[in-house]
């Protein structure tokens, strides 16, 4: 009997504003943009992605509680959680929700083109991964 392998694309689910342009990220990767908890805990249950990124934007993008949500089905998935502003209390409650990395985002370009730009290298980052 012989041995087959089936290749999965890795994928990478994220919890935050998709970029104002149409930008598709340039690897092998499958990337999902969600807008709400409510979208996120959905495609959990859908998807197993490889990597999750929740912006932390509030009031409209509440990462922390995203995160929270996140590993309620899932303990192990590597979580980024990307801010603008990194203050203590923001760092205490990343730590508390047992997110793997932070990531502060620069003012320099618009909140979805900067959280594309963490996209882009994460999904670079997973695809060396598979390599």
């Amino acid at each position: 009997m012989s041995e087959t392998t089936v290749e999965v694309t890795p994928q990478v689910l994220v919890y935050g504003a998709p970029p104002d342009r149409a930008w598709t990220v340039d690897s092998d990767v499958n990337v999902r943009y969600t807008s709400s908890s409510h979208e996120l805990a959905q495609a959990l249950t859908t998807q197993s992605p490889q990597l999750i990124i929740c912006l932390h934007a509030p009031p409209q993008f509440d990462g922390i509680e995203a995160v929270k949500a996140v590993r309620r089905f899932d303990a192990r998935v590597p979580i980024v959680l990307t801010t603008h502003h990194q203050d203590t209390m923001t760092n205490l409650q990343a730590a508390q929700a047992k997110v793997t990395w932070s990531v502060e985002l620069s003012t320099d370009d618009s909140l979805p083109e900067e959280l594309f730009s963490v996209v882009t290298d994460a999904s670079e980052w997973l695809e060396k991964q598979g390599a």
